[in-house]
């Protein structure tokens, strides 16, 4: 009876959702930029920033405006300004180093970190200790990429090598050097095993 009780309550808690963290509702005060907004909960605001991505700036000291940064912000405001909003928090943390509160964001069952990734106006980011829905999200990107779609459409613009985007076309040419260089030494790694293996087999 004791294993029957101990197996029944495995298969519950096998059951549930990966993903089943508290969703708090919040109404939207103003967008800021592509993955940063003010919000209000509980009539107080706060600014909140969504989690595991990154889109190109815009508001960045010291930067320049980058390409698809007006488009981002546009395309998260167009999602967020008529919808029930709320956020959930990462199992592992609400804030990052710099203290800001990390969300992932509903527009009612939709989550606009995805939507975002999805549809080309962010990249996968800033991976620390929060990773509840990152395979989800860079199984977005995946798609995104593979389609070119909007900041996957300007070679080098992604900074794949580390973290942000490549605002100056010298630094987004140095970025598919990069890449070409990296591509290379794969092949010469996969055809150095190949030789290796058909020359074990005597071909």
């Amino acid at each position: 009876m004791k294993h029957l009780l101990t197996f029944s309550l495995l298969m519950i808690i096998c059951s549930q959702p990966a993903h089943a963290a508290e969703r708090i509702p919040v109404t939207l005060d103003r967008v800021i930029d592509g993955d940063t907004m003010s919000v209000k909960q509980h009539g107080h605001k706060k600014t909140i920033r969504l989690l595991l991505v990154d889109t190109p700036e815009s508001k960045k000291p010291n930067t320049p405006v980058q390409p698809y940064s007006l488009e981002a912000a546009d395309f998260t405001k167009s999602l967020v300004s008529n919808c029930n909003l709320s956020i959930e928090h990462d199992s592992k943390g609400r804030y990052d180093r710099y203290k800001r509160e990390l969300v992932y964001l509903y527009c009612d069952d939709k989550m606009v970190n995805e939507t975002l990734v999805r549809e080309g106006y962010a990249r996968v980011g800033y991976v620390y200790q929060q990773k509840d829905y990152l395979t989800e999200l860079q199984e977005a990107e995946r798609q995104a990429k593979s389609k070119k779609l909007r900041i996957w459409s300007m070679d080098g613009f992604v900074n794949e090598d580390g973290e942000g985007f490549n605002s100056t076309e010298e630094e987004r040419k140095k970025e598919v050097d990069i890449i070409e260089q990296l591509r290379q030494i794969l092949y010469d790694l996969v055809d150095e095993l190949l030789d290796s293996v058909l020359k074990k087999m005597g071909l």
